[in-house]
């Protein structure tokens, strides 16, 4: 039980929408106005990324309380409803939090050469993959994945689609948690076009993790997931890496969406159609981001492998991997390990090159 086989055909479709599929318009409409519940103003990135020490336990406006002696990193300045504030990573963790400006400056030193800031996962991770130019695609031998023989990371793309959404894999990772008595480890890379369309469904997820079912990762997957179609079957295009794609507003539009719901940004982000080059990807690293991959995208029939990175789509537009999926879990095998902790699903944070402690 090495790995999950899956018996497809190679998916040829794009994953999100086509040119036919009219999800251009809804990204379109989503990208301004997406997730709307609370008023974030000015959201930047800061370069270089001041290093802090947290001196006492600091209440955070967004996220947990960071106690005393965490190590930060602020990727962020912004307005949260009209407080000034910062987003910062955890340099341990890789958890984020939105912090008041003057919680920080009264809560935290900032960093010297003795806090070794350059051994934390974080900042060891986010120079690994600048001077490699590569992107996350399989769990780290070394990741914490509480003794499991198979774990493997799900990361779902919920890019433009008029389709219903896929609730039936949602609903098996609830069911599977109910089973388990824990919340399953989900990474949801989101977009700005879904989330605007579809805030029932958004409520949904965001309802099964506040009531501890799943655990979710909000991964990066831009405002607007531009295609920048090559060829009428849009079979070959750009995405992100098109000229005319102003990267920065990509990346920061989305997570001011996220914040303004409630949600927080990870430090990971997915590259519509898992394309990029070397100039999209210095841009993400002074973003102070990693690009995350996946090494099994079920539809195109790749195999779920002990430290796979699993991508499939929960927006409608890739059903057949959406029922591989299911099927290769659902084998009575693959159930047991599930339900034992032989096999387990890991949260994406453990893809990273120096996995979070």
């Amino acid at each position: 039980m090495g790995l999950l086989a899956i018996s497809l055909t190679a998916a040829t479709a794009v994953g999100c929408a086509s040119p036919t599929d009219d999800g251009d318009d809804v990204a379109a409409e989503g990208a301004d106005q997406a997730l709307v519940e609370r008023r974030v103003e000015g959201l930047s990135a800061i370069a270089p990324a001041p290093r802090l020490v947290t001196t006492r336990a600091t209440a955070a406006m967004l996220g947990a309380t960071l106690p005393a002696s965490r190590k930060l990193v602020v990727i962020r300045e912004l307005k949260l409803d009209g407080t000034a504030a910062r987003l910062v990573v955890d340099a341990t963790s890789l958890e984020t939090a939105v912090v008041s400006s003057s919680a920080l400056s009264g809560g935290t030193r900032a960093a010297v050469a003795s806090d070794d800031f350059e051994a934390t996962p974080y900042i060891a991770s986010l120079r690994e993959l600048a001077t490699t130019r590569r992107a996350l695609e399989r769990i780290d031998d070394d990741a914490a994945t509480g003794g499991a023989r198979e774990p493997f990371a799900l990361t779902v793309d919920m890019c433009q689609s008029r389709k219903p959404w896929e609730k039936r894999l949602f609903d098996w990772a609830v069911d599977l948690s109910t089973q388990t008595g824990k919340p399953v480890p989900v990474g949801v890379a989101m977009t700005g076009g879904w989330a605007k369309a579809y805030p029932n469904e958004l409520d949904q997820l965001l309802g099964w993790e506040r009531a501890g079912k799943l655990a979710i990762t909000w991964i990066n997957h831009s405002a607007t997931h531009p295609l920048h179609c090559e060829d009428a079957s849009c079979r070959r295009a750009k995405f992100l890496t098109d000229a005319s794609v102003d990267f920065d507003a990509e990346v920061l539009g989305l997570e001011s969406a996220l914040i303004s719901r409630g949600m927080l940004p990870s430090p990971i982000f997915r590259f519509p159609g898992l394309t990029h080059d070397r100039a999209r990807l210095e841009q993400l690293s002074r973003l102070s981001l990693m690009p995350i991959d996946a090494d099994a995208w079920i539809a195109k029939g790749q195999p779920i492998r002990p430290g796979s990175v699993v991508l499939v789509h929960g927006n409608g537009n890739e059903p057949q991997g959406i029922d591989a999926f299911l099927r290769a879990v659902r084998e009575p095998s693959r159930a047991a390990a599930l339900r034992s902790g032989q096999s387990a699903l890991v949260s994406p944070l453990l893809i990273a090159p120096a996995p979070p402690r």
